[in-house]
């Protein structure tokens, strides 16, 4: 069975072209006409200039087009639950039309669905045009999601002395509450001399939430950030390594079920377009060697990020407590927080009671249907491993073969035994009974 595509059509700032008979969904950024859709959006809030300002916001637009349409055709509506048509009309300039198939075979490694792009020639430039307001500029430009490993990279590159620029991206309350609060804990630690925290404000109502897209629309809002202050400003994702390989836990987590986010292979791909488009600024993961327990215990402030830890986000359903008339909080039982889990453990800060559900104190939930599920695919993913860990590796995207593929496949064999030793250790240390029986431990 053959899906037809699902047709958008973006309109470029200040364009007034109509758009060809046949779209599915409209899209603009300012306020709409009947029948269009609008991203609710606070650009004038981001820093203006840089010598290739038009390539960059040009890439924004097709990373905004990506998003709408991820977020406004449901995967449920697939033959196979998951894998959409999308063609999307962009507005662009004459670089990114040449890369635009790069871009289509990029967002489908990232979604897992089939995008094909029809560009033509628009205005691009964005509302970018607030001033900076600092006598210094940065040395860097990191993401700042309010998750741990974000605050764990703030921490490292303030502790190395760097002006740094945190740029955050946000679409409902508590996630921006959370991220203003853990920046003002480093303003109060650092001064506001040498870091400036930039939250940029991206919503739009759609009925997907899989949203695998969203890390494409991060990554241009802090190449924009970046850019604006020249070639040379990098931006960095602090994203350790285990969740950036994600490895499949099971045969049927295969593929882009497996969030590919910041996978190294994703990044260097995003990278190299941005290189052909005429942008330059360095893009780079300082954990990608990383387990998320090495993060932490690698962090040149531990005292700083153990008391900024309770306010941070790791939580894959950080709104789900609201649909089901709970209190607010992390559900304790999503592959998230079950590596949050497993990497405290290894530093000493774990502490069950800090979520909504202690899976290791409820001996139903390996039972349940939904709570149940992640940590049934960790147990059985740790155990494969013992018994054969290739397995586990045949199952590993490392991306394309090539002289230095045996060195990428050594150092994530490095990676994947460190990230199942800190799991079994937790499992140990922590599990009840019935889990230290499955794991095989005395």
């Amino acid at each position: 069975m053959t899906m037809e595509p699902f047709k958008l059509f973006l309109q470029g700032p200040g364009e007034r072209r109509r758009p060809p008979p046949g779209m599915d969904a409209l899209l603009c950024l300012a306020s709409p006409d009947p029948g269009e859709i609008s991203f609710h959006h606070n650009f004038s809030e981001m820093v203006g200039g840089g010598e290739f300002s038009a390539a960059v916001h040009a890439f924004v637009l097709m990373a905004l087009g990506i998003w709408a349409g991820d977020k406004l055709q449901p995967r449920a509506a697939a033959p196979d639950a998951w894998t959409r048509r999308f063609n999307l009309h962009l507005p662009t300039m004459p670089v990114w039309e040449s890369l635009a198939p790069r871009l289509a075979d990029l967002s489908n490694f990232l979604t897992g669905d089939d995008w094909t792009f029809t560009s033509r020639r628009a205005p691009v430039e964005l509302p970018f045009r607030r001033a900076w307001s600092h006598s210094w500029t940065p040395q860097a430009v990191a993401l700042f999601s309010g998750g741990l490993d974000s605050l764990a990279g703030a921490i490292d590159r303030l502790e190395a002395g760097n002006r740094l620029l945190l740029v955050s991206h946000y679409d409902y309350g508590q996630l921006a509450a959370t991220q203003q609060t853990l920046a003002e804990g480093l303003f109060r630690h650092y001064g506001r001399d040498r870091l400036h925290h930039l939250m940029v404000r991206v919503q739009m109502e759609g009925p997907e939430l899989s949203l695998r897209s969203r890390s494409l629309l991060y990554l241009a809002l802090g190449l924009a950030a970046a850019a604006a202050f020249g070639p040379d400003t990098p931006l960095i994702i602090p994203e350790n390594g285990w969740i950036s390989l994600n490895p499949p836990l099971t045969p049927n987590r295969l593929g882009t079920y497996s969030t590919r986010t910041t996978h190294p292979y994703f990044l260097a791909k995003l990278h190299g377009l941005w290189r052909d488009a005429g942008i330059h600024n360095p893009l780079f993961n300082p954990y990608q060697g990383l387990t998320k327990g090495q993060v932490l215990a690698h962090c040149s402030n531990g005292p700083l990020l153990e008391r900024l830890l309770p306010l941070t986000i790791s939580c894959a359903r950080p709104v789900a407590s609201r649909w089901q008339r709970q209190g607010a909080g992390a559900c304790g039982y999503c592959y998230p927080c079950l590596i949050r889990r497993v990497a405290l453990h290894r530093v000493g800060w774990d502490r069950g009671e800090d979520y909504l559900l202690d899976v290791l104190a409820a001996p139903e939930t390996p039972r349940h249907r939904t709570r149940g599920r992640d940590l049934r695919a960790l147990l059985l993913a740790r155990r494969n491993w013992e018994d054969s860990f290739q397995e586990v590796t045949a199952r590993l995207y490392l991306g394309e073969a090539g002289s230095d593929f045996p060195s990428r496949h050594e150092q994530a064999l490095a990676l994947l035994q460190t990230g199942f030793q800190e799991i079994a250790q937790f499992f140990r240390d922590k599990g009840p009974g019935w889990i230290k029986d499955y794991l095989g431990a005395v």
